[in-house]
């Protein structure tokens, strides 16, 4: 008693305020607690009307999280946005985020950010990703994910295409793991195979911050790869699946043409500075392949919309502005021909 006598006296809190303070805070948390009962009762109860559900910073914990689960599952819920950041889930509780985003049908934003989840968690969410259909948004940011994990989700998301952002801020990340990143959406491993089964969907990897941590420092060759990264997502992937996408971002015509664009970039050996003098010189030989390749793996629709930016038909389409439908013409007895003629694609050296 007589340290809190010193206490005080040598601070500038009277014991008034100090007693006024500590009812408030205990007030507070009885009324946070007292939401989560409020939510299970109105989603056991099927109430249509819960679209989103903000527990973050609630001490939500395993136990917690088994009790939310039944209900989005199996009830009627409509629940499309699900906050939990700040609480006290680890791996255990992410297996139950995991149970919940491979059954549930209308979950679209799951903010999982400043819960140590860990890599075991990361993992076990990856593997829900790659059978959910509806989600567009995951937080993982500052979730204590190492580059084990972050391979893990490379690798589920390639089987994913509804999945827009995944916010991985703040995580241990180093250069390995952000190779895992530049795979899953551009994967040159096995030529066009691989290419055509990265992810063409995705537009970001994390918000508004850079990704570069202590375990990845803000040097040259990471710089470098941060900015391949965003270039393939900018240019491929949000350019063709994003919101300004001419078709609807989850067709699988968008889809098509953001891989067609990165099978493109691949035969160009990634030569941005002299694309056009490359293509122009090239003209002859590679219409016929690129056309070919379009052809295997896509559609009229796809041939046009690739092959019209393509700097040797710029102006030609221009002179037949009146009729474009003569440039979908020509792309179709080009790719007659080819296939005609038994064209295969070029390998690259």
């Amino acid at each position: 008693m007589g340290n809190v006598a010193i206490a005080f006296i040598n601070s500038i809190v009277t014991l008034s305020d100090y007693i006024r303070t500590k009812r408030q805070i205990r007030s507070e948390k009885l009324r946070l607690q007292s939401l989560i009962p409020r939510y299970l009762s109105r989603l056991h109860e099927h109430d249509a009307t819960v679209t989103s559900i903000h527990l973050n910073g609630m001490g939500v914990d395993c136990k917690i999280l088994r009790l939310l689960s039944n209900p989005l599952i199996y009830g009627d819920a409509r629940v499309e946005d699900l906050y939990l950041e700040n609480n006290w889930i680890g791996s255990e509780g992410a297996t139950c985020i995991a149970r919940i985003l491979s059954q549930d049908k209308y979950l679209k934003n799951v903010s999982l950010a400043h819960n140590q989840i860990g890599s075991v968690g990361a993992m076990a969410i990856a593997s829900a990703l790659e059978s959910n259909e509806h989600l567009e948004r995951l937080n993982l940011s500052h979730c204590n994910i190492d580059d084990k994990g972050i391979e893990k989700l490379a690798a589920s998301l390639k089987k994913n295409s509804t999945l827009h952002y995944l916010n991985l801020e703040g995580n241990p990340i180093s250069s390995s793991g952000v190779y895992s990143l530049l795979n899953c959406v551009y994967d040159v491993s096995n030529g066009l195979k691989s290419i055509w089964e990265s992810n063409h969907s995705l537009r970001a990897f994390y918000g508004q911050r850079l990704i570069y941590s202590p375990s990845f420092p803000e040097t040259w060759a990471n710089r470098k790869l941060v900015g391949h990264l965003g270039e393939i997502l900018a240019t491929c992937n949000r350019r063709y699946s994003g919101n300004d996408a001419v078709d609807s971002p989850n067709s699988k015509t968008s889809k098509k043409v953001a891989a067609s664009c990165k099978i493109l970039r691949y035969y160009l050996n990634e030569n941005s500075l002299e694309y056009l003098s490359y293509m122009q010189s090239t003209e002859t030989k590679m219409v016929p392949h690129v056309l070919g390749w379009l052809g295997k793996y896509g559609d009229v629709d796809v041939i046009y919309r690739v092959v019209k930016d393509l700097p040797w038909l710029l102006e030609r389409i221009r002179e037949e502005e009146d009729d474009p439908g003569v440039a979908i013409a020509e792309g179709c007895a080009a790719l007659n021909a080819s296939i005609t003629f038994g064209c295969a694609p070029i390998a690259v050296a």
